[in-house]
């Protein structure tokens, strides 16, 4: 599927779809701050991407999945801290 074929926000599949991203945004943005790196919000979205089975073959498509990200990023990162909170500073790292 392309990013710009996804659901939007008003079809049966949205929900679904934007926990799936944001999960997975999750499980990068956990996984980049236990190693000390950072990501652009250009290198999440194909990292998000690559980990999705979502091609970003046009500029569209990155477009679409790069808008969705950016508007998910902070509520990852919130999911991140809250988890370390929650567990004294630390975090499982699910290994796909």
């Amino acid at each position: 599927m392309n990013a710009s074929d996804a659901p939007v926000f008003g079809d049966p599949d949205w929900n679904h779809y934007r926990a799936r991203v944001g999960a997975v945004l999750t499980d990068i943005e956990a996984d980049m701050q236990q190693r000390g790196y950072g990501l652009s919000s250009e290198g999440l979205t194909l990292e998000v991407a690559e980990r999705l089975p979502v091609a970003v073959a046009t500029d569209e498509d990155f477009q679409v999945l790069e808008a969705l990200v950016k508007s998910l990023r902070p509520l990852a990162r919130e999911a991140v801290r809250a988890t370390r909170e929650d567990q004294a500073g630390q975090y499982r790292l699910l290994l796909l």
